[in-house]
């Protein structure tokens, strides 16, 4: 009687694929929030009521006389 096995909606693999996946993201976030911050002194340069024309944002680049940090 073949009819008694059940069969899985879902094939093996890919429930271990989806398992694996949310265990890595896991730990790449846990790994990230112990790490910190990338650049915790990154600020924008430019203020937002700069810009003249909606979106032609320049993204932070601007002259030396309009304050812009320079530096390496």
């Amino acid at each position: 009687m073949e009819s008694s096995k059940r069969r899985l909606p879902v094939p093996p693999a890919l429930i271990g694929f989806v398992v694996l996946l949310v265990a890595l993201t896991g730990l790449s976030y846990g790994a990230g929030r112990m790490a910190g911050p990338v650049a915790p002194g990154m600020h924008r340069t430019v203020p937002a009521e700069q810009n003249q024309e909606p979106g032609m944002d320049m993204h932070g680049l601007s002259t030396v006389g309009d304050g812009a940090v320079v530096g390496r």
